[in-house]
């Protein structure tokens, strides 16, 4: 073989394994906004994505570590900041046993918190909430809920997952809505009325993909975000 074969099938894996984890992370965004966490199996994931299913605990660890891939992933409480974006961080090649596989073939990545945003003074608090509803906008634009919308309304959700949707809110989402108003300052109800502006946020996607309220579901998602701003200054005040 010529010294230029084995980097040449080094970048063909590379290729495929990055082509696998894509197809797994979009079944998996779709599968776990449909049916949950709970109602979602490993095998159905891999079926959508075409994989083996085997690929899922080589790459992500088991489902738990697909779970934490797909919120990092997603477009309001992912990797939406610069200063905030989530990192997929492989997990250690073992060195006890002399493992010297490529990187994509090494069991499961760490999915790395993001850092919360940066939220300081009124008028940083004000752009940090508009850039917010921006990112809902489009996501309202472009599908159905996501995942994270879907399952702050679950109750089907185990311990875990339940912890890491709370755990990307916390970081995310309820920041830059605790910042806004009076209640930055620590006022009445501030936590509440924050977590209340959350639910309404992320309500609004879960709605429309149901399709139940057809007027919200049919309106214009520049338009909803006019309201919707003016619902959260008088919530948030």
């Amino acid at each position: 073989m010529t010294p230029a074969g084995p980097a040449v099938d080094a970048a063909a894996r590379r290729r495929d394994a990055g082509r696998s984890r894509a197809r797994l992370l979009a079944a998996a965004t779709e599968l776990f906004a449909e049916r949950g966490y709970t109602g979602t199996a490993l095998r159905a994931v891999a079926e959508r994505a075409g994989v083996d299913a085997a690929l899922i605990a080589r790459y992500y660890g088991g489902k738990d570590g697909l779970y934490q891939a797909v919120l990092a992933a997603d477009p309001v409480v992912g990797a939406a900041r610069d200063t905030g974006a989530a990192a997929v961080v492989e997990a250690p090649a073992p060195t006890s046993d002399g493992d010297e596989r490529p990187r994509e073939d090494r069991p499961g990545p760490v999915v790395a918190e993001n850092a919360a945003p940066d939220v300081d003074g009124d008028q940083d608090a004000n752009v940090a909430l508009a850039e917010l509803l921006a990112r809902m906008v489009e996501r309202w634009r472009d599908g159905p809920a996501s995942t994270v919308g879907q399952n702050v309304f679950r109750c089907d959700l185990d311990d875990a997952a339940r912890a890491a949707t709370a755990s990307r809110l916390a970081q995310q989402v309820l920041p830059v809505l605790r910042a806004v108003g009076p209640g930055s300052a620590g006022g009445p109800d501030a936590e509440l009325r924050a977590e209340l502006a959350a639910m309404v946020l992320l309500g609004i996607g879960v709605a429309r993909t149901a399709g139940t309220l057809p007027a919200l579901a049919a309106a214009d998602p520049d338009r909803l975000a006019e309201l919707l701003r003016e619902l959260l200054d008088t919530a948030l005040g």
